[in-house]
């Protein structure tokens, strides 16, 4: 009896000393170190993070999805909605972090049914007029028409209008 008690206790100081080697290896660093750090690595500004910039999209000055929100007076929530992406996605890329493909061909599918709309009413009355419900489509909101996939209803809706068909 008293042999396992003995190689409990060897396995027991052996987890202690294995415990005690990674705690020293591995200290905890204060907050205010790590923010220092990225303050002089440049990627720190006023409390947030700011995007580094192998994520940023070459050549861009103004994010797509920012100029979108700017044009047509949509709020993050709104461009979250649209595109199927999650609100922290949405500041990222307000950021001028650079959206993964299939993102990008979502923000280029809205663009494009946001430039025909733009056509029919002014730009900056479509955040607006999303968040509206619409007869047309059966009392709800376009951008609920938009979040279960059927921008076709849209497309059907912008085309009518263009052929004098509104009714």
């Amino acid at each position: 009896m008293r042999l396992q008690s003995k190689s409990r206790d060897i396995w027991h100081d052996t987890c202690n000393i294995a415990c005690n080697i990674i705690a020293m290896k591995m200290p905890k660093k204060s907050v205010r170190k790590t923010h220092a750090r990225r303050a002089r690595r440049g990627s720190f500004i006023a409390g947030q993070v700011r995007a580094s910039p192998s994520l940023v999209a070459p050549g861009k000055s103004e994010s797509d999805v920012r100029r979108l929100s700017r044009a047509y007076n949509l709020s993050n929530e709104a461009v979250s909605r649209v595109t199927g992406a999650s609100p922290r996605t949405v500041s990222y890329w307000n950021a001028g972090v650079a959206p993964q493909r299939s993102s990008a061909q979502k923000l280029r599918e809205v663009t494009r049914l946001f430039d025909a709309l733009s056509d029919i009413i002014k730009a900056r009355s479509i955040g607006p007029w999303l968040q509206r419900p619409n007869d047309a489509f059966d009392g709800s909101t376009p951008l609920q028409v938009m979040e279960r996939g059927e921008n076709d209803r849209l497309w059907r809706m912008i085309w009518q209008i263009r052929e004098g068909n509104a009714g």
